[in-house]
C-alpha cells in the first residue's frame, strides 16, 4: 500500500497536501533511512565546479582578471538561490601554466572534492594533459581558456565557449587585405599559441594573397627575442602579429618597440589588453587584438548591462578579461539549467550538445559540432589612450 495520499484525496483536501507530504516523507525517513538522507542531500548539496588555471606563473595576470568576471557571476547567481536551488561550489587551484601539476590538480578536483565537472582550465597543454583522464572517468571538461585548435577535435568531454585561435588569426589577416597590408610577419611564441597561431597565418596569408616576410620563433627561455625583434625590423614588414599568451606577448612587444618596429602590431585576445597596457602604457597605443566576447562597454546589450552590473556589485573593473570569465560562468549556468534539476555530468553534455540557436540575453550560442564550439565570435579592438578600447 502506497504511503502517499491519493490523487483523488489530495484534491478534496488541497490544503492538507502539504503537511500530508511532510507525513509521507517521514515515514519513508523511517522506513528507509538512509535512502531518505541521500535524496534530501543531493537536493540541498552544492554543484561542485573544479578549476585548474595559471594563477602564477606566465598567464596569470590575463587568468586573475578572468577569474574576477567568473566569481562575480557565481556569486550573484549563488545570492539569488543558485541552480534549481543548490548552490554553485567553485573550487578553484594553481597550476602555475604546468600540465603536470594541471592534471595533478585534476584528479584532486575529481576524487577529492567531488566535482561534477571542470571549467574554465588555464592552458592548451593542461587541458590536453586532463583529457584522457576526464575521457575515462566521463568528466565534462567545460570552457578551456586556451583557443587551441588542436583541441578542437572530437573530443566527448570537451565542449568550448570562445572562438579558435585559427579563427582569431584569420579574422586579422581579412582586416590587413581590407586595409591594403600584403607584407607581413610574425613572432611567436614556442607553446600552442605560437605553433598554431603560424600555421594559421600561413594559411589565411596564401587565401588572401599576402606575403609573409618574416616568422621570428621565440624560444621558451627567450634568448633570441632581441636577435629575432631585430631581424623584423631590418625585415620591415608593414604589420607584425605577436603570437604568444599574455607574460611573454609583453616581452614581445617590449622588444619589438626597444628595436624601433613602426610596423602595425597584432595579436589574439590571449594576450590580454589589461597586461599590455599596465606593463607597457602609451608604448601599445593603436595595437589591435582580436576578443571572443562582445564588446564590455556595448550597453546596448543585454548581457553587457547585465556584465556591467554584477562587476559593480563585485567592485570589479570592466574589461575584456572579466567579460570572458562573466561570458563563461553565465554559459556554465545555462548548461546547468538546461541539464535539469537531476543533473549528471551525461545530462550536462547533452543539454550542451543539444543548444541550438539560443538567445542569452542578446547574446547568440549555438553548439557547433564541428568546433565542439558554443561561440564563433572574433572581433577587432584597438587600445587607445588610458587603455581605452575601441570597438
Amino acid at each position: 500500500m502506497s504511503i502517499f495520499p491519493s490523487r483523488s484525496a489530495a484534491s478534496r483536501h488541497p490544503h492538507s497536501r502539504p503537511r500530508r507530504q511532510a507525513a509521507a516523507v517521514l515515514a519513508l525517513a523511517a522506513l528507509l533511512p538512509g535512502l531518505a538522507l541521500a535524496a534530501v542531500q543531493n537536493s540541498e548539496q552544492p554543484i561542485v565546479v573544479g578549476q585548474s588555471c595559471d594563477l602564477s606563473g606566465p598567464t596569470a595576470a590575463r587568468t586573475l582578471e578572468y577569474v574576477k568576471g567568473v566569481d562575480a557571476y557565481i556569486a550573484h547567481i549563488n545570492a539569488n538561490g543558485g541552480v534549481h536551488g543548490r548552490p554553485i561550489k567553485l573550487v578553484r587551484y594553481d597550476d602555475a601554466f604546468k600540465p603536470e601539476k594541471g592534471l595533478e590538480n585534476a584528479k584532486r578536483l575529481a576524487e577529492q572534492d567531488n566535482a561534477l565537472l571542470y571549467f574554465g582550465m588555464g592552458s592548451a597543454q593542461v587541458t590536453a594533459a586532463l583529457l584522457p583522464y576526464a575521457k575515462d572517468k566521463g568528466i565534462p571538461v567545460f570552457g578551456s581558456l586556451s583557443g587551441a585548435d588542436s583541441l578542437r577535435q572530437q573530443h566527448p568531454m570537451l565542449v568550448h565557449v570562445r572562438a579558435s585561435f585559427g579563427e582569431e588569426v584569420d579574422r586579422l589577416t581579412a582586416y590587413l587585405s581590407t586595409m591594403g597590408m600584403t607584407r607581413v610577419a610574425a613572432i611567436a611564441a614556442d607553446v600552442p599559441i605560437g605553433h598554431e597561431g603560424v600555421a594559421a597565418l600561413e594559411t589565411s596569408a596564401k587565401a588572401r594573397q599576402l606575403q609573409i616576410i618574416k616568422v621570428a620563433r621565440i624560444s621558451a627561455d627567450l634568448k633570441n627575442l632581441d636577435a629575432e625583434a631585430a631581424a623584423l625590423a631590418q625585415a620591415a614588414p608593414q604589420a607584425v602579429l605577436v603570437l604568444a599568451p599574455a607574460g611573454p606577448a609583453v616581452k614581445f612587444v617590449e622588444s619589438l618597440k626597444k628595436h624601433k618596429i613602426n610596423s602595425q602590431l597584432l595579436g589574439v585576445s590571449v594576450m590580454s589588453s589589461t597586461a599590455l597596457y599596465k606593463a607597457l602604457g602609451p608604448q601599445v597605443e593603436g595595437m589591435l587584438l582580436t576578443q571572443t566576447v562582445p564588446f564590455p562597454w556595448n550597453a546596448r546589450l543585454g548581457i553587457v548591462r547585465d556584465y556591467q552590473k554584477r562587476m559593480a556589485e563585485a567592485n570589479v573593473p570592466v574589461s575584456f578579461d572579466t567579460m570572458e570569465g562573466y561570458v563563461a560562468a553565465r554559459l556554465l549556468v545555462e548548461g546547468l539549467r538546461a541539464a535539469g534539476p537531476s543533473i549528471s555530468r551525461k545530462s550536462f553534455i547533452a543539454a550542451l550538445e543539444a543548444m541550438q540557436l539560443k538567445d542569452v540575453d542578446g547574446m547568440n550560442v549555438t553548439f557547433a559540432r564541428g568546433s565542439r564550439s558554443l561561440m564563433r565570435l572574433v572581433d577587432v579592438s584597438m587600445i587607445s589612450r588610458d587603455n581605452k578600447l575601441l570597438n
